[in-house]
């Protein structure tokens, strides 16, 4: 059983690393596009919506083994 508790924390890690690198991408596109607003907020905003999604994405994946 610790081998699958490992296996879906690293999954989550992974989900989670993902999550941060569309965060990073999608902010740099969105600086250069001239969004206005507090950066904090954009990237806060980011973060949130992307994470949603990647955790969406994470439950439809077949279970780890």
């Amino acid at each position: 059983m610790n081998g699958n508790n490992r296996t879906i924390r690293d999954q989550e890690t992974t989900l989670e690393s993902l999550a941060a690198e569309l965060t990073e991408a999608a902010y740099l596109v969105a600086l250069r596009h001239g969004v206005a607003g507090s950066w904090v907020d954009l990237e806060l905003d980011l973060w949130q919506v992307l994470g949603s999604s990647v955790q969406k994405w994470g439950r439809q994946l077949p279970p780890c083994r």
